[in-house]
């Protein structure tokens, strides 16, 4: 599987500050030549980052190196719609030649894993980030170099999300419209029977051919990586419902109690019973 290779619009600027406000978070698994520093201001769903899935809810804060395959995709949900802030520093000559931007290398090459941001230091990002949009343009890049000197000194506050090191390669629009209409068939269907066969020929190959490509890209089975987005939507559901667990793996697509059990474990390290008591 591949992802959708994101050009980075007004890629000579050294940095760039989105502020997304949306209905929905359903864009397409991609990447770009951006260093991204996302906010997730409100909306709640699930997080892939390279092979990683994960769910999210408000005040989510991740940092992703270039070419890190990545999407957010929020829940349907949530009528106040959802809200993020997105900070970029594309690729420049005038970022290479700062001592500042040489310094944080250690960081950058962390980040090609992906990192989710906790404790404190999420704290203090999310308030830079806030402030940024009122900052003048001279001023953003400063503000900027500053967020990410603070996270380079983050330590364990610093997860990383186990995402794929290799930047993916560009694809061509029709094999692109082939690969968004699978990622959203897995999407809806995760609530019942998913096989390699139907998902072969939502992007017209072999199941073979569909199952090599996907485990060398993914590196992981294309079952595993479904139930990783079975068990993220199952923690969601724990955290923000009272629905039995019985109820809520059979609505992430489990057919058994059992297997729901095994597998949640497997991923989550505790039993869903013990996640739910978490807090």
């Amino acid at each position: 599987m591949r992802v959708v290779w994101e050009p980075v619009h007004g890629a000579t600027q050294s940095v760039r500050l989105l502020r997304l406000r949306q209905t929905a978070f359903a864009g397409a698994l991609h990447a770009h030549e951006a260093l991204e520093l996302t906010w997730i201001e409100r909306g709640e769903g699930l997080r892939i980052v390279g092979g990683r899935v994960e769910p999210f809810v408000s005040d989510d804060v991740v940092l992703i190196a270039a070419g890190v395959p990545h999407v957010w995709l929020s829940r349907n949900d949530c009528p106040a719609g959802v809200a993020a802030t997105v900070l970029q520093l594309p690729p420049s000559p005038t970022l290479a030649a700062l001592p500042e931007w040489r310094g944080l290398a250690p960081l950058l090459e962390h980040a090609r894993r992906g990192l989710a941001v906790e404790g404190a230091p999420r704290l203090d990002a999310i308030a830079a980030l806030a402030r940024m949009p009122s900052a003048p343009g001279p001023a953003l890049l400063g503000a900027a170099l500053s967020v990410l000197a603070a996270l380079a000194d983050a330590g364990d506050a610093l997860r990383p999300l186990d995402a794929l090191p290799a930047a993916p390669g560009r694809t061509r629009p029709g094999r692109e419209r082939r690969l968004d209409a699978l990622l959203a068939w897995v999407r809806n269907r995760l609530h019942g029977p998913l096989d390699i066969k139907a998902a072969a020929a939502i992007l017209h190959v072999s199941p073979g051919a569909f199952s090599r490509s996907f485990q060398r890209l993914a590196g992981k089975p294309f079952t595993a990586y479904v139930n990783d987005l079975r068990i993220a939507e199952a923690c969601l559901q724990l955290k923000r419902t009272d629905r039995p667990i019985a109820e809520v793996a059979q609505r992430c697509g489990f057919a058994t109690l059992s297997h729901f059990n095994r597998q949640f474990r497997l991923r989550a390290g505790v039993a869903p019973r013990a996640y739910r008591r978490s807090g």
